[in-house]
Order: C-alpha cells, then structure tokens, then sequence
C-alpha cells in the first residue's frame, strides 16, 4: 500500500453564514466518510479566531480524491460553502513519500 495522500483546507466564514455552513460541512463530511478510499475526513473550527475552519483529509490515492471531487455530495458543500466563505478557500494536496507515526 502506498502512502496516504493528505489534503488540507483552510477557509474564512462570514459570521452569519456560521450556521448554514456547519450543517453542510456535517452532511458532506458524513458522506464522504463512506466513500472508498477515505481513510479520515474531519474538519475543526480555531478556538483563537472564530469562523476560521480548517478540514484534514487522508485518501489511500489520489485517485480517489479525483472520483471525491466528482460527488453531488461535495458539489452541494461547495455551492453553500461559497456563498459562506470571506475569501476563496486555500486547498493544498500533500503526497508525502513517507508518513511516520509518532
């Protein structure tokens, strides 16, 4: 098995959309969960700047976060998420050549 490819994404929420885009997030993240390939899907508020999220995913290949970026699941996220965010989404894909655990 080759390593897992990690993807992470930072994103700013206008306050009045906090609501609207936690109850997407739940939705798409729960889905995303049962998609072959996810090994991990979570995402975390900053308890120093509120509104502030930052999610963490681990895919056993890229492919699969290929075949993820295709899914009305994550599409429907994203059309909520874009009306919600202050500032386009950073979204970095991270293909370590070794992941240790501590």
């Amino acid at each position: 098995m080759s390593d897992p490819v990690i993807v992470i994404a930072r994103a700013r929420i206008r306050p009045e959309t906090r609501a609207a885009f936690v109850a997407a997030a739940q939705d798409c993240i729960a889905a995303t969960r049962r998609e072959h390939g996810c090994l991990a899907y979570d995402m975390h508020e900053s308890i120093m700047e509120p509104g502030y999220f930052v999610s963490v995913e681990s895919w056993e290949q890229r492919e699969h976060i290929d075949r993820h970026l295709q899914q009305p699941h994550l599409q429907a996220f994203l059309e909520i998420a874009g009306a919600c965010v202050t500032t386009p989404p950073v979204i970095e894909v991270v293909e370590p050549r070794s992941v240790d655990r501590l």
